[in-house]
């Protein structure tokens, strides 16, 4: 893991260094999956995203290609939507809910202790808001993800709904 977190450290110093023209941001997410995100635009329409994220116990890293369109062209400035994919690795060390069937009552649900390493998928679907006369950015977004648990099962979560604030870094 330490490994992992040296080597994402490494590529997003390496994009700094190396891009000198870019929007740089960087935040905090709320949601199911909650960490601390940056971003690097490169000239309004494609960024770079990566989290490190916490959920279900565990850390993950997350990083996400996305496609950036300006909602109102008169205001582009201000609003914009994106969208992408990208991927996800890290462990989990927690408990999950379980749909179980019984002949007797039906479906129930029951708590499952999960722990190990997750590799996954990701999408993103969301709107930002440029705050005039400040370097500060409020997002939402929608991010549902399917992954590997511990190289022995899959499990979706479409449900990750998140809120954020960053900062911008405009040279």
């Amino acid at each position: 893991m330490k490994h992992l977190i040296l080597l994402l450290i490494a590529v997003t110093v390496s994009l700094y260094v190396h891009s000198q023209n870019y929007e740089r941001q960087l935040g905090m997410r709320l949601g199911v999956m909650s960490g601390i995100t940056g971003k690097v635009v490169k000239n309004n329409s494609t960024a770079i995203q990566g989290t490190l994220g916490f959920r279900k116990g565990g850390v993950q890293v997350y990083t996400l290609l996305e496609k950036l369109k300006p909602l109102d062209k008169r205001i582009q400035n201000q609003w914009y939507f994106y969208f992408g994919g990208g991927a996800h690795m890290g462990y989990i060390n927690g408990y999950d809910r379980v749909r179980r069937w019984s002949n007797s009552t039906g479906y129930y649900y029951e708590e499952q202790f999960v722990s190990g390493i997750v590799l996954g998928i990701d999408a993103v679907l969301g709107v930002e808001f440029h705050i005039p006369g400040t370097p500060m950015v409020i997002f939402s977004e929608f991010k549902p993800l399917v992954e590997l648990q511990s190289f022995n099962r899959v499990d979706a979560n479409f449900y990750d709904f998140g809120v954020g604030l960053t900062y911008r870094f405009i040279e």
